[in-house]
C-alpha cells in the first residue's frame, strides 16, 4: 500500500513538473536587469554588463583627475576605477554611505572600472512596467525611463556605451 502511495506521488510530482516545464517554455522571457540608487535616482542596467558587486569604503584618491574619477579600489590585486557617474553626468556627488557598493563592470566589456551606488534595489523585470517617453536620455549612455507599479521612475543604462565615450576616458582635466 505505501509503494502505490509513494508511486502516485511520484507520477503527480512528474506531472505538475511537466505542466510547469511547459509554462516556461512558452511564457515570455522578460529580461532582468540590475537596479541600484545613486543618490535618489534608480537605474537600471543589463546583467551582461554588470560584474562583481563590492564595498565602496576604500576608495584611494587619485590626484589631478576629474572630480566624479573617486580614485582606485582594489579587488583581490586588480586596481579597478571608482566613479561617480552622477558626477560624471553633471549631478551631485554620490553620497557614499554604509550600504554603498561599487558595481563593477563586466569582464566582457573590458574595462576596469566600477559605478558607485548609493544602494542596491536587487533585479526588476520592466514587463509590466511602462515606458515613459516624456522624459528622453540627456547622454547617449542613458536608455529608456520606465515606471514600476508605483509610478516611480528607473532610468536604464548603457555601461558598454559609457566605456566608449570620449570624455569618460579622460579622467584628467589637463
Amino acid at each position: 500500500m505505501a509503494r502505490i502511495d509513494s508511486r502516485n506521488r511520484l507520477r503527480e510530482f512528474q506531472t505538475r513538473l511537466a505542466e510547469r516545464l511547459a509554462h516556461a517554455k512558452s511564457a515570455p522571457v522578460t529580461a532582468s536587469r540590475l537596479g541600484f540608487q545613486i543618490n535618489q535616482e534608480r537605474y537600471l542596467i543589463d546583467l551582461s554588463e554588470a560584474g562583481e558587486i563590492v564595498s565602496a569604503q576604500d576608495i584611494v584618491p587619485v590626484p589631478h583627475t576629474h572630480d566624479w574619477y573617486r580614485g582606485l579600489i582594489n579587488v583581490r590585486g586588480s586596481l579597478i576605477s571608482a566613479i561617480d557617474l552622477s558626477r560624471f553626468g553633471g549631478g551631485a556627488p554620490t553620497h557614499v554611505e554604509r550600504e554603498s557598493r561599487i558595481v563593477l563592470l563586466s569582464p566582457t566589456l573590458d574595462f576596469n572600472a566600477g559605478i558607485i551606488v548609493t544602494r542596491m534595489l536587487g533585479l526588476h523585470g520592466t514587463a509590466s512596467w511602462t515606458q515613459d517617453t516624456s522624459a528622453p536620455a540627456n547622454q547617449h549612455w542613458q536608455g529608456a525611463l520606465w515606471r514600476d507599479e508605483q509610478n516611480l521612475p528607473w532610468r536604464e543604462l548603457s555601461l558598454a556605451a559609457l566605456t566608449v565615450n570620449d570624455q569618460f576616458l579622460r579622467i584628467s582635466p589637463l
